[in-house]
């Protein structure tokens, strides 16, 4: 239940009581503590109006009690709204609260600007107030601020519209002291020490005593006092009156939030801001835009601060809504073509281009820019890309990158597009799209013979390009990169080709020891470009292929898998050779398909699996890659079809 008292305050007699709040027969139906069992076999528990089924053995659920204690309740508590206030803010606070359901909101004063003696203005400006507070859908007990009662005027607009400065009340055996600190400046005075008083000393049978003001007066007292000055503002008379009883006090007017601990180790909280001007520097700071959230146990309140910005309502995405954003982004398609060079020793200059598809049914404006190319010279014309296409259109944008020296294509594989893309009008949209940058060597995917010579020391298919293709002494080396020693202890050169329904890999592979457990992998991503790129994953629609060095006889093992799944028809023959073995390995065309035709491209990176002794730990050697080769197609090389 909840209790108003009537004081007499400096500003005057009480002129309207405060409500009586009954509670609930729910509540009531707690009381006492018991378990009652049902015909059926339920029990209620702990006197909860829960009721559980019983179980045999162990039950889904933990033994942890029901918060559903009758003497619990939950409040909020609002803070400075002004002091140079930013519109909005306060208002943005009664929608969330609203949507929380507090029992009620408690506030600390500074509620509008003031600091006038028109009283137009401020009739105004309190008219707009209790416009918002109108809003709430739960009770709000008012406190003055200094901006509220500056002067006479103020005092005597406060009289009028809210009646006391100085009241308290219970709810639920909890005692609630809302005073004024600005009687008259920054200063409890005699009569409210007086009603504080008398109003403790009839109340000290409560659980728990809250105190809400202004001024951290506490602060202030302490520096007077230490600087051999008299406690001016009487919060030394107050802290003495509550230091028996179990207290909690929460003030604003400073705009950045502090706890501190005082007066036999109670909390003392000075709130930062519900709208009142601040930085907004931030946590570290203080600075930052909250109502507090008191959850009363019967040990005493338990307080956090709900961020405004991190309250959403629960219509904050409809069904209505998601499907339109779905749509936004699956009618917005922005490809940039890429940049294959056949000189192998890097690159220096040439063309993106960009190409912005809208099929969203609004106007869409893209803006984006380049990020994570190698800063060597570098210049990039023009340094913003901006295009705004119609429903239905398609546009393209070409922009020139130039690097002062050449550039080893290593360099530029973390190479990406930062594109934001949003429409016009009320209720816009916007998404943000990070695209990777493809600036490579074109390396071919050509015709090769349908028999190989694998003892030859180069094979056919890849006798002008072996060296190209193949590990060097700089290869990223995972898994136990210190048992690997270089070239001749494990690298291997290769390339992809094409004869009729076949997909070909040879390889060769130099390994000084060859043991149990080396294998040779590669890892093929033939989805379409425009997919691969907005989807790295590698497993989705891509092919992972594993061979095993001949034994003895020239026997290999070998597993291809598409989508995880294996391919039937793969095959691989092998020959140990002087340094090594050699191999081919064939596939099904069927996975590099595109309808009739082969896809036009397709990523590829290829993994050597090296083991120097029996069990023992494995280097493995890339050609390509990152150290995420097995799950993302990030820095793989691009290959081309050739007939």
């Amino acid at each position: 239940m909840l209790v108003c008292r009537r004081p007499v305050g400096s500003l005057g007699l009480c002129s309207v009581l405060l409500h009586l709040v009954v509670l609930t027969a729910a509540a009531a139906a707690h009381e006492g503590e018991h378990e009652h069992d049902h015909e059926d076999g339920r029990v209620e528990q702990h006197g909860s109006l829960m009721v559980l089924p019983e179980m045999a053995g162990p039950a889904p659920w933990t033994d942890k009690p029901v918060f559903d204690d009758p003497e619990r309740f939950q409040i909020a508590i609002m803070t400075d709204r002004t002091g140079g206030h930013r519109p909005g803010i306060w208002m943005d606070a009664v929608t969330k609260l609203n949507m929380l359901r507090p029992s009620f909101v408690m506030s600390v004063g500074d509620l509008i600007e003031g600091y006038t003696e028109d009283r137009q203005r401020a009739l105004a400006e309190w008219d707009e107030f209790t416009g918002f507070v109108d809003q709430l859908d739960m009770k709000f007990f008012f406190v003055a601020g200094n901006h509220d009662v500056t002067n006479p005027m103020l005092q005597e607009m406060w009289r009028e519209k809210f009646g006391a400065a100085w009241y308290s009340f219970d709810y639920k055996r909890v005692h609630f002291l809302c005073l004024l600190s600005e009687d008259p400046l920054q200063r409890i005075g005699d009569e409210q020490l007086a009603f504080i008083r008398d109003d403790l000393a009839a109340h000290a049978d409560a659980r728990h005593t809250l105190v809400f003001l202004h001024k951290p007066l506490w602060s202030i007292a302490e520096r007077e006092l230490a600087a051999g000055n008299p406690d001016s503002t009487n919060w030394k008379q107050v802290e003495a009156m509550l230091a028996d009883r179990p207290h909690t006090v929460f003030a604003g007017h400073v705009h950045h939030y502090v706890q501190y601990r005082r007066n036999g180790d109670r909390s003392y909280y000075s709130l930062a801001t519900t709208g009142g001007s601040s930085q907004l520097r931030g946590v570290p700071y203080g600075e930052f835009d909250h109502v507090t959230w008191l959850t009363m146990e019967q040990d005493g309140p338990q307080v956090v601060n709900l961020m405004l910005d991190g309250i959403l309502p629960p219509d904050v995405v409809t069904e209505e809504e998601s499907q339109r954003f779905r749509s936004f982004l699956a009618g917005t398609v922005v490809e940039i073509a890429p940049i294959l060079v056949d000189d192998a020793s890097g690159f220096v200059e040439g063309d993106l281009h960009i190409r912005f598809g809208n099929r969203f049914g609004e106007r869409v404006e893209l803006t984006g820019d380049f990020d994570g190319l190698p800063l060597k010279g570098l210049s990039v014309d023009p340094e913003q890309v901006r295009i705004a296409t119609a429903s239905d259109e398609t546009a393209t944008q070409s922009v020139r990158v130039r690097f002062g020296e050449t550039i080893d294509f290593a360099r530029l594989s973390g190479a990406v597009f930062r594109a934001s893309l949003r429409t016009n009008g009320d209720n816009s949209l916007s998404a943000e799209r990070l695209i990777p940058v493809i600036i490579d060597r074109r390396h071919a995917w050509p015709t090769v013979a349908d028999t190989v010579d694998l003892a030859a020391e180069r094979f056919p298919a890849t006798a002008s390009r072996e060296d190209s293709y193949a590990t060097d002494a700089n290869a990223l080396v995972l898994g136990d990169a210190s048992s690997w020693n270089g070239l001749a202890d494990g690298s291997f050169s290769f390339a992809p080709g094409h004869h009729g329904d076949r997909f070909v890999i040879d390889v060769r592979v130099r390994d000084e020891r060859i043991e149990a457990g080396d294998r040779i992998e590669f890892f093929i991503d033939p989805r379409p470009a425009a997919e691969r790129r907005n989807d790295t994953r590698f497993g989705r629609q891509t092919v992972h292929v594993k061979a095993t060095p001949p034994d003895a006889d020239g026997r290999c093992g070998i597993e291809a898998v598409f989508t995880r799944r294996p391919i039937e028809g793969c095959s691989a023959t092998a020959a140990r050779v002087p340094g090594g073995y050699a191999m081919r390995i064939e596939l099904p065309m069927d996975h590099f398909m595109r309808g009739e035709k082969p896809v036009a491209d397709f990523l590829a990176a290829g993994l050597l699996h090296d083991v120097d002794e029996p069990s023992g730990p494995a280097a493995d050697v890339l050609w390509r890659g990152s150290p995420s080769i097995r799950d993302r197609n990030t820095g793989y090389g691009t290959f081309v079809w050739e007939e």
